[in-house]
């Protein structure tokens, strides 16, 4: 097994429900969940991006 890379590894913790949820949502899109996190999140990046934009 390959050492994690601690700079390029993020942990969460979520619930038995999320986990459900995200699983469901994340096939349904055609997505692993990783992906679908990493879609999320960049997502979350540019709308974050663009409210800062207009303070």
């Amino acid at each position: 097994m390959k050492d994690v890379n601690r700079t390029k590894h993020i942990q969460i913790r979520l619930t038995e429900a999320e986990v459900k949820k995200y699983k469901e949502v994340s096939a349904s899109n055609g997505l692993t969940v990783s992906g679908f996190a990493r879609y999320s999140m960049a997502r979350a990046s540019a709308i974050l991006r663009e409210i800062k934009k207009e303070m």
